[in-house]
């Protein structure tokens, strides 16, 4: 058989329904044409299983328990997993099929398992599939490996649940290769699992009756926050109304639920019921009823069963069918809401569930509406910062009346604020195991509303006088495509809000290991696979329910059993480059971790197959940052849309961390480091492979600490009380260095003239203030043409320089201690305005390490090298201009840098360089007689926008130069090139993107 069945791809059957539904017909009717006319017929009771392992043959078939199977033309005895024989593609280019039948009338929520082992499949050119004649285009195919034997041949499986809508008539069962390679095939096996059963699910018609009074009452509230974009409730919005299910009806209180407008559009408003004290609806005294829309339908069922299964609170969650007035308003969700009955009904003693207050979030959004009629994600405002929500109780007013419960209130309430404030460590506050398994199902579901700071609830058990996560509101829309989990990274958070306080726990040690190792178990396949057979009965119940109202909506197993591989295939490192290595002037190593959940450096030894030598304690290696822009990129093999890339641009430089170095002392005999995952009973041998340290971050701790004393420096200002040393206005001839101690700060006045003479240089270690103006700037220049500088190191503030010029100064080289720059900051925060860098004589005017920077109105001028040189930093430029350099006019590496309107003018090498894994944003530019415009190299993206490049060699470059990092990024928009020699030049795997034309070389 040669007939083609639609190329698979990794899309659901919706989204490729409409593409390709009348190429199924058309090979639809050619396949089912020339298949065996006896298919396969299940019985009532669905436990039959039919199996080929192509040895008996009857006719044209293959025959196995009187069922039929195509493909006889393709068997071989050449290699075989079970009996003599199997089948084989060849591999000739053509496309082959094999092992084909029929499901006839396969009942809608019917699940199906099918599996087959292939060998010889490395390069998956062998897929099983299952396709649907119908309507709709059923298909699913698998190339992914399940397990394999120990004689190397791989079972590939599928788990099908027959759609509700658009249910197919038929589905053939398949394997193909497109003959790519040669493909063995073998032990085909089609078993049904499951059907869907109305008696594991009953749902009830929940019938509630409002009288005019009140129903105008919900409708006023409703008008009101659809005028202000947002919900706000208080005490007097509740109604009376009545509730009624079949014979059992109660008076009880009901108001509008919901912050956002999605719980009001259209007639499915969302409610919040609460019945009298001692009363309660299927054990419920409070609960909310809102559409199945608002938490992503059965996602957000599941993710509760699963929280149940683990030992995780969490919420009675499931579905009803609401009647409003004798009108029914279709299938709703109900959702237990947070009282004493959640934990008592979970086996758990009475007591207080707690939060973090969410009010004053509320209040910022409101107040972002109000003014500009927007909310901005990350606007900043103090109410919305975890830090200053207070902490509260639910039903805390009565909680305190019961001298029992305050106590039990008081203590979790306390606890809760020591671990906000940071007094008490997260094994002092929490349930370590049961919140590593409450974080570990939001990762395995990708599924992160619910963790928002003001959503978390807590439970205080008075067994254990630990706090226990409550999960809930696990999602409120369809979940995005993620590029990372929860965990990854150095701080640990894709964005402000959303994992704010995940980041705090995931930077304690022991929550941290306890976690990986939580989702190392969870994430094996045989754990997931489990638990969805355990719940498949319930769940293709409530699926056949929903889909009476909500046809478009489909959940996937497949595409979960995938977000679980997912989280799987990022939990160990890479042995060849999780650790880059490099010496400094101390003869030291300087480790960076590249993998993006901490590592344990337990030992070392010349050799991989042995640890020669233990660490007594190991050596924390923090994550590396995770790279949301770079990642994001790197996935589209189509042009980007250039406006979310003006997102991420943002999300960069708010969220992402550079990298950051360990520093360790080894032998040379040192050519391994055993490595431990954390929380993973794993070591692993890393190859160290030793890089030259760059110049710029060899800086010397020791020799020149020392603070100058007073009498050396007769004309400034020494103020023991105030820690501070002031330079006043006027000139003043250095001869010998000035040293600010870590606990002092310098101070120059407007119109200081510092010459720096005799090779001396000012050396702080605390933060600079040098505040100048337009008519009497602060300068540093040098007479005799030696001045070192001005060079701060590890200062705890930032600083900040405001009209300063440096003129004529060279670079920091002290005995065996050398810097690059003229200026350098090093892991020294500074603010930077109007400031000149003019004639310095040094490798870089300016050298910022690990810094954080703003740099406004500033000009780099006449530099014997490069102009700005930033190594790990993140910061911002605006308005400056950076011209005759000889080298570099500004050069990144691992950086996260914002530019905009800056100039970059007759420079000798490249105008921007931007190297080691860095995200730069360029905004309104003009790069003019350059060699090189603009560099994008190892694993970096630059984003331009507006760009004028004119009079270079080249004006475009991006490469990979270092073999430990990867191919790099240009995507630029509203370019204007003119008179450049060469318009871009574009390595192998490298990219770029112009307007909307992506360039691959």
């Amino acid at each position: 058989m040669r007939i083609s069945p639609n190329k698979p791809v990794n899309t659901n059957a919706r989204e490729r329904g409409l593409l390709l539904a009348g190429l199924i017909g058309i090979i639809g009717l050619l396949v089912w044409a020339l298949l065996p006319s006896g298919s396969l017929q299940f019985a009532e009771n669905g436990e039959e299983q039919f199996f080929c392992g192509a040895e008996y043959v009857r006719n044209e078939y293959f025959v196995k328990d009187e069922q039929r199977f195509n493909g006889v033309e393709y068997r071989s005895r050449l290699r075989s997993r079970s009996g003599r024989h199997s089948i084989l593609f060849p591999a000739d280019g053509n496309n082959h099929f094999g092992f084909s039948t029929v499901l006839e009338q396969p009942t809608p929520g019917t699940v199906y398992e099918i599996t087959v082992w292939t060998f010889g499949n490395e390069a998956g050119d062998g897929k099983l599939a299952v396709q649907g004649r119908n309507p709709g285009g059923f298909y699913e195919d698998s190339a992914a490996t399940e397990q394999v034997d120990e004689r190397g041949w791989a079972q590939h499986r599928l788990r099908i649940v027959v759609p509700f809508q658009n249910a197919p008539e038929q589905l053939t069962v398949y394997v193909y290769s497109t003959g790519k390679q040669e493909v063995f095939f073998d032990d085909l096996l089609i078993k049904k699992v499951s059907q869907g059963n109305s008696d594991v699910f009953s749902p009830t018609r929940l019938e509630l009756n409002i009288d005019q009074r009140s129903w105008n009452q919900l409708e006023q509230k409703r008008q009101d926050a659809l005028r202000s974009g947002l919900l706000q409730t208080g005490s007097d919005d509740w109604v009376d109304a009545r509730l009624r299910d079949g014979e059992w009806q109660r008076e009880i209180k009901l108001r509008l639920k919901g912050d956002w407008l999605d719980h009001l559009r259209g007639d499915k408003w969302s409610f919040r019921v609460k019945l009298k004290k001692d009363d309660s609806w299927r054990g419920l005294q409070t609960f909310s009823l809102h559409t199945p829309a608002a938490r992503y339908y059965l996602h957000e069922w599941l993710l509760h069963q699963y929280w149940t299964k683990l030992g995780v609170l969490t919420t009675d969650y499931d579905f009803v069918e609401l009647i409003i007035n004798g009108e029914s308003r279709g299938i709703y969700a109900y959702e237990e809401h947070f009282e004493k009955q959640l934990v008592e009904s979970r086996q758990r003693r009475e007591g207080p569930i707690v939060k973090f207050s969410e009010e004053g979030f509320w209040a910022g959004i409101q107040r972002q509406l109000s003014h500009h009629g927007f909310v901005r994600p990350g606007s900043g405002l103090p109410g919305q910062n975890p830090s200053n929500a207070t902490v509260a109780a639910f039903n805390e007013e009565e909680l305190a009346q019961d001298t029992t419960q305050n106590k039990l209130l008081q203590n979790a309430l306390a606890r809760l604020r020591a671990y906000q404030e940071g007094s008490a460590s997260a094994d002092e506050v929490f349930d370590l195991p049961l919140l590593a398994r409450y974080y570990a199902a939001c990762d395995l579901f990708n599924a992160y509303h619910g963790i928002i700071w003001h959503n978390q609830r807590f439970y205080y058990n008075p067994i254990t006088t630990e706090l226990e996560p409550i999960g809930f509101d696990g999602f409120a829309e369809r979940p995005s495509r993620r590029y990372h989990f929860l965990a990854e990274g150095r701080l640990h958070r894709e964005a402000a809000e959303s994992t704010s306080l995940p980041a705090y726990f995931l930077q304690d040690s022991s929550f941290i290991s306890t976690y990986i190792s939580v989702l190392d178990s969870l994430s094996q396949p045989q754990h997931w696979d489990q638990f969805i057979e355990e719940i498949l009965p319930a769940l293709t119940a409530r699926q056949q329910y929903l889909s009476r109202e909500f046809s478009d909506y489909e959940l996937n197993l497949e595409t979960l059993r995938g977000e679980v591989a997912f989280v799987r295939a990022h939990l160990l490192p890479f042995n060849e480059n999780c650790i880059r290595a490099s010496k400094n002037a101390n003869g030291e190593l300087e480790l960076e971790n590249t993998h993006t959940l901490p590592l344990r450096v337990v030992g070392y030894s010349p050799y991989p197959s042995q640890m020669a030598s233990a660490f007594p304690d190991p050596v924390w290696l923090p994550a590396g940052p995770v790279r949301s822009l770079y990642s994001k990129v790197k996935q589209s093999d189509a042009p980007i849309a250039f406006r979310s890339v003006d997102f991420w641009n943002d999300e960069a430089l708010a969220f992402q961390e550079t990298p950051y170095q360990t520093t360790v002392k080894l032998p040379n005999s040192a050519k391994y480091l055993f490595v431990q995952p954390a929380g993973i009973d794993t070591t692993l041998a890393i190859p160290l492979r030793i890089s030259p340290s760059p110049e710029q971050l060899k800086i010397g701790r020791d020799a020149f600490r020392t603070a100058s004393s007073p009498t050396s420096f007769p004309t400034l200002i020494f103020d023991q009380d105030k820690r501070m040393i002031l330079i006043p206005a006027g000139l003043h001839q250095f001869q010998q260095d000035l040293i600010v101690p870590a606990d002092y700060t310098l101070h120059l006045a407007a119109g200081a003239k510092v010459a720096l003479d005799n090779e001396s240089a000012i050396i702080s270690y605390g933060a600079v203030y040098a505040q100048g103006s337009a008519d009497k700037p602060v300068e540093l220049f040098t007479k005799d043409g030696s001045g070192q500088g001005l060079q701060v190191i590890q200062a705890a503030r930032a600083s900040l320089l405001n009209q300063v010029i440096f003129r004529g100064l060279r670079n920091l080289h002290k005995e065996n201690w050398m810097l690059t720059g003229a200026v350098t900051f090093y892991e020294s925060a500074v603010q930077l305005e109007a400031c000149r860098f003019l004639d310095n004589q040094s490798e870089d005017a300016l050298n910022l390490v690990r810094s954080e920077f703003q740099m406004n109105h500033c000009l780099v001028q006449n530099t014997t090298s490069d102009g700005l040189d930033a190594d790990f930093c993140k910061g911002t430029i605006s308005e400056s201009q950076f011209i005759h350099t000889t080298n570099d006019g500004v050069d990144f590496s691992g950086s996260i840098i914002t530019l905009n309107n800056v100039l970059m003018q007759n420079c000798g090498d490249k105008g921007l360089s931007a190297g080691e894994a860095s995200d730069i944003t360029l905004l309104t530019a003009e790069i003019k007689n350059c060699n090189i415009g603009i560099a994008s190299k190892d694993q970096s993206t630059v984003h331009g926008r507006r760009l004028i490049i004119e009079d270079c060699a080249q004006a475009l470059v991006a490469f990979q130069k270092k073999p430990e990092y990867g191919p790099a990024m240009l995507l630029v928009e509203g370019l204007e090139a003119e008179n450049n020699d060469r318009l871009y030049q574009i390595a192998p795997g490298s990219r770029l993107q112009i307007d909307d034309e992506l360039i691959f070389e």
